[in-house]
């Protein structure tokens, strides 16, 4: 059964005459809003099949129809144990190289002007076509407010999002936590969230709860989960999930910290061994660009074939996928190797095979390939 401060908060997101500072006090001191903890997740990307999507009704009037990933189906990747936080005892630390220190509770992280927005995420680690990531509708507080309010000293230069996840391995220090450094001007951009919230409802566990950094248009490793401090610096972070992984690495020894989402797309229908029975049918899929915009959307069935320019769903915007289908016209029965790419704003298209210079299993974006048997 739901908690008692659950359903009051979806009520609460159907009603137009009850005060936001009002619900939110009452929430928070809801005995039902701790979800339960129960069993550990482990660190791998959750999910043995594709991830359902569904249009989510809009929680306003001017808010778009956007194709979403259920909570239950958007993957996991954990490097720890997803840590048991109790919302009573958390708080948020802002300190470094700033001017005034800040500690918040749950509440008041709750009391302050929140947004929302449609955000994609990827992992890092994501293969073409895999169910490494998802689209959800992410509610929480601009990082840029809460930067405002510390204010930064001159020459502060980097963010570290500090996580209360933390775990012990082969060539890992004691005790470390999960933490990454993004810029100054990433973090103070209006992409980045605190959030509390992930498709209308609390964070679940394996997401975060109760906030997460979401930090739009890069890698999901950038979006710390289970987040308890934020720390400005002068210098570049040397922790250890910044330098020994999520690096691209070339064969001549250049070293990148991963960091953009690259151009990317998938089939969301057929699937992999899928059988058709029909001369026309409709392919559907989404495409992503991080912070940049998709251009354009190709489809083809088979290496040699022509590619066809696909119809997108809605105009392209950044920071969240595009929708897009494609009338196939069978010509025969047979064996087909569809495949789908995409271009961006700036005109980068998924390369058609992996760089062969790279040393690393990161930023994996050739074109979604799949087999499908036509039996007309």
């Amino acid at each position: 059964m739901e908690g008692t401060g659950l359903v009051e908060r979806r009520k609460f997101r159907m009603s137009a005459t009850m005060e936001r500072r009002e619900f939110l006090r009452a929430l928070v001191f809801s005995p039902g809003l701790i979800p339960s903890w129960v069993g550990m997740q482990s660190a791998l990307v959750a999910g043995q099949r594709p991830s359902r999507l569904a249009f989510q009704s809009p929680l306003s009037k001017e808010a778009p129809r956007e194709r979403v990933t259920a909570n239950g189906d958007f993957f996991v990747r954990n490097h720890f144990r997803t840590p048991q936080i109790s919302a009573d005892s958390w708080s948020l630390v802002v300190d470094g190289l700033v001017s005034t220190p800040l500690k918040l509770s749950y509440s008041d992280i709750l009391l302050m002007n929140s947004v929302r927005r449609p955000t994609t995420m990827e992992c890092a680690g994501n293969i073409s076509g895999g169910v490494g990531v998802g689209n959800a509708v992410w509610s929480g507080v601009p990082l840029a407010d809460l930067l405002k309010q510390a204010g930064p000293k001159p020459g502060a230069s980097t963010v570290v999002l500090h996580g209360a996840d933390s775990g012990e391995g082969e060539d890992l220090p004691g005790n470390t936590h999960f933490a990454r450094g993004i810029p100054l001007e990433k973090a103070g951009d209006a992409s980045t969230l605190l959030a509390y919230e992930m498709n209308g409802s609390s964070l679940p566990a394996d997401h975060g709860f109760p906030l997460r950094a979401l930090v739009g248009g890069w890698y999901g490793m950038d979006s710390v989960k289970w987040l308890i401090r934020v720390e400005i610096s002068d210098q570049p972070f040397q922790g250890y999930f910044q330098q020994k992984h999520y690096v691209a690495l070339r064969a001549n020894g250049e070293r990148r910290v991963v960091t953009r989402m690259l151009v990317n797309s998938k089939f969301l229908r057929p699937s992999e061994g899928e059988e058709i029975h029909t001369k026309t049918y409709r392919v559907e899929g989404v495409a992503w660009a991080g912070e940049g915009k998709i251009a354009k959307v190709e489809f083809r069935t088979g290496p040699g074939e022509t590619w066809q320019t696909v119809t997108m769903a809605a105009s392209s915007a950044s920071m969240t996928w595009t929708p897009w289908s494609y009338d196939w016209h069978v010509p025969a029965s047979g064996k087909y190797t569809l495949e789908v790419r995409a271009t961006d704003g700036e005109g980068h298209t998924q390369p058609d095979a992996r760089d062969p210079g790279r040393q690393d299993a990161y930023e994996l974006n050739t074109p979604h390939r799949i087999i499908v048997t036509a039996r007309l």
